[in-house]
């Protein structure tokens, strides 16, 4: 591949590129950060197993702004950051991708550590600014586990929001932000799994309910895989509410959504801090298994 720089070990190397980063193993990526800066939104795609096995899908041609696991707000004082021109690509409201440094372990121990800056911007120039930062362990055991630390500080006064969902009045549809995941099509048999013992196998479109954590097992080409999703409960109106779409072998969506109850309003230097977790692994995990990996991503030091 032109212009990139392999490092190998013990069957993984990395792919660096002045927008992408990536984990292989052997001939397979088993995570890429995508970073454009043309392109604004830095994601997750393609997102696999340790065994290779893919979870994400990247701009289907129902949201062509889905793109695989990726943090959006919905809009910034009523101008939208989630949908994009379809001629352009880009949002009216921009996620300006500033800078991006990271530092990658031996192929041996392939663990990153991943810092972005983004600036969020209208017409009249940039409202809001993050610093983000992803660390991802080497995979072991079958799975990994990301960790997503956001800091926005607000440059205007801004109201974050979104739709009013259906469960408050609203349109049925609405309810929906930050950090997504867009399921790939080659999930089959998807049955959500949440802290509070709900499950679901249905078509289903809101939900709207508080969690701790939410999860999906699924089947991709007969081997079981799961991918479950973290709220910290240092973060705003924790549990938040969780926002699903999801329509059997056609559409798999889910998020954390903080402004799922209501807007969050910023004053001109306020900051918001937000972190999660995503786990994910081959087979699956029962709600026991969960608690535990929500304990130590709680409490990374006393594990």
């Amino acid at each position: 591949i032109a212009s990139a720089a392999f490092s190998q070990g013990k069957g993984y190397s990395w792919l660096k590129e002045d927008n992408r980063i990536a984990l292989w193993k052997n001939d397979q990526i088993i995570w890429q950060f995508n970073f454009d800066k043309s392109a604004d939104k830095p994601y997750f795609h393609p997102l696999r197993t340790p065994s290779g096995l893919d979870i994400t899908l990247e701009r289907p041609a129902d949201h062509p702004w889905h793109r695989g696991l990726w943090f959006s707000w919905k809009t910034i004082n009523g101008v939208n950051y989630w949908e994009e021109d379809p001629k352009t690509g880009l949002s009216k409201g921009r996620s300006i991708i500033r800078d991006v440094k990271y530092h990658i372990g031996k192929a041996s121990k392939p663990d990153a550590d991943i810092k972005v800056r983004i600036d969020y911007a209208d017409s009249s120039g940039v409202v809001l600014s993050e610093k983000r930062t992803l660390v991802i362990p080497a995979p072991e055991n079958g799975q990994y586990m990301m960790t997503w630390q956001h800091e926005f500080t607000a440059v205007k006064d801004v109201v974050l929001y979104l739709e009013k969902p259906g469960k408050h009045g609203g349109v049925s549809w609405g309810g929906y932000a930050g950090l997504s995941y867009r399921g790939s099509d080659q999930l089959k048999d998807v049955s959500f799994f949440v802290s509070s013992t709900w499950t679901n196998t249905a078509d289903l479109t809101g939900y709207g309910e508080q969690e701790k954590w939410m999860g999906v097992k699924a089947v991709n080409h007969g081997n079981k895989v799961s991918i479950v999703v973290f709220d910290h409960p240092l973060n705003p109106r924790h549990p938040s509410p969780w926002y699903i779409w999801y329509a059997k072998d056609r559409n798999l969506f889910f998020t954390p959504s903080l402004l799922f109850d209501g807007p969050m309003e910023l004053k001109k230097g306020q900051k918001l801090k937000l972190q999660y977790g995503v786990w994910i692994m081959d087979g699956w995990v029962n709600a026991v298994e969960v608690e535990k990996q929500y304990t130590r991503f709680v409490n990374p030091g006393k594990h």
